[in-house]
């Protein structure tokens, strides 16, 4: 997916539709933010098969995280991906256990090298999925990342598309909902 950079992070307006049908429900479980880690943790209501095929298949990566410049995923490969003009992240797999668990480095420009694991299990829905990014100063823009990102994953396992214009408004109005719940008291 090549996504637009953008400059500016106000959220989208209030009542505006966000991509397809894909949002009609939440499938954000938990969004927890601790010690140098963001972890998500979501509910897919599609077989784990589906998901893990969505996590690390060529073509329906690029329908969530960006454009596939390489791919070896298997213990000890790579992933590249191209984020959008030319920014991309680099990852060392460092375990590849289908399809339960994907862990791997996660090297992005003027970034600290940090690391990425997905876990994977049945649940009533179909799958539940915990992403763990690990690594410093990451809670402030990781996790609105991730929860856009898995938003992304989740239309491309059920067969749908939301253009990649969507993005940054999407991002923006998680960003805006984690500062509001943030400054609650």
């Amino acid at each position: 997916m090549q996504l637009p950079v953008r400059k500016s992070l106000r959220p989208a307006p209030f009542g505006s539709t966000v991509g397809t049908g894909i949002l009609r429900s939440m499938s954000l479980s938990a969004l927890a933010l601790n010690d140098g880690a963001v972890t998500v943790s979501w509910s897919f209501q599609a077989p784990i098969a589906a998901v893990w095929r969505g996590l690390t298949d060529p073509a329906l990566l690029p329908q969530w995280l960006g454009t596939v410049v390489e791919i070896d995923i298997r213990t000890g490969g790579r992933l590249i991906i191209d984020h959008g003009q030319g920014q991309l992240s680099r990852s060392e797999v460092t375990e590849a256990e289908a399809p339960h668990r994907l862990t791997m480095t996660w090297e992005f420009p003027d970034e600290p090298r940090s690391r990425v694991a997905v876990e994977l299990r049945e649940s009533d829905e179909g799958a539940a999925a915990k992403l763990t990014h690990t690594g410093p100063d990451l809670a402030a823009s990781y996790g609105p990342g991730w929860t856009t990102h898995l938003t992304y994953l989740e239309a491309a396992v059920q067969g749908e598309t939301i253009p990649p214009s969507q993005f940054w408004k999407l991002y923006a109005t998680f960003a805006a909902l984690r500062n509001e719940r943030a400054s609650i008291p």
